[in-house]
């Protein structure tokens, strides 16, 4: 999303999200938007609100605003040891570690496939890896304002914190030779994406517990990351 403010959020399914989370600072709409459920969500939250025209919006947004857009507050990170300790609540906790994510679109799509797989957490590094923002809110469909993601620094320390509370690792390598689907996933989880050039580095796979693949029958060599994480979580949760 191309915009002067940063937490410019647009599109009904977004600014919804936002809503119902609390998010909102302030809502601009079009003079002829409407959305039942959006409205009734209006009604109850009460952000300013301000009426714009649909050039003025295009120019904000640069994208399919559906009519509305709104200015959120920053994105809050969370913190690993409150990931860990939500996750000992769950029977079979699922943590997501990214290993270098740089295109906000996948970040977005990982969140929201984590949201749907009941994610407890998805750790980021702070170096090397897009970070939250408006893009990423767009392309989660909501989902960034309900699965807490958290930054760290050494992803191979924070693998290694996660073993001593009782995770398994399970990194996924083009090259592994277990078949995703012969594991059960019956043991508290720490998913490892790679990045969607270089994937998951050689010393986190060294580090990890299962090095895992998901065999491919086609000419494409390679699976988007976000497509990815979404097989791999369905698999895991089910």
């Amino acid at each position: 999303m191309k915009s002067e403010n940063t937490n410019l959020i647009f599109g009904r399914n977004p600014v919804k999200e936002a809503l119902r989370a609390n998010k909102v600072l302030r809502i601009f709409i079009v003079s002829n938007f409407s959305d039942k459920e959006i409205n009734l969500l209006l009604q109850e939250k009460k952000p300013p609100i301000r009426v714009i025209s649909a050039s003025e919006m295009d120019q904000k947004c640069h994208g399919v605003h559906q009519g509305i857009m709104a200015e959120v507050k920053p994105y809050e990170y969370s913190d690993l040891d409150e990931i860990i300790r939500r996750s000992r609540k769950v029977e079979v906790p699922i943590i997501v570690i990214l290993d270098g994510i740089n295109d906000t679109h996948n970040l977005g799509a990982i969140l929201r496939s984590c949201d749907v797989f009941n994610v407890t957490g998805v750790l980021i590094p702070k170096h090397n890896q897009v970070p939250l923002n408006a893009t990423v809110a767009k392309s989660s469909a909501g989902a960034i304002n309900f699965v807490p993601v958290a930054q760290i620094g050494s992803i191979n320390q924070t693998i290694q914190k996660l073993k001593d509370n009782g995770f398994w690792i399970v990194a996924t390598d083009g090259s592994a030779t277990i078949d995703y689907g012969q594991i059960k996933y019956d043991f508290p989880v720490a998913l490892v994406i790679g990045s969607e050039g270089k994937g998951v580095s050689q010393l986190v796979i060294k580090n990890s517990d299962y090095v895992v693949k998901i065999p491919q029958y086609g000419h494409v060599n390679s699976l988007n990351a976000s497509v990815a994480a979404g097989i791999l979580l369905a698999k895991i949760r089910n």
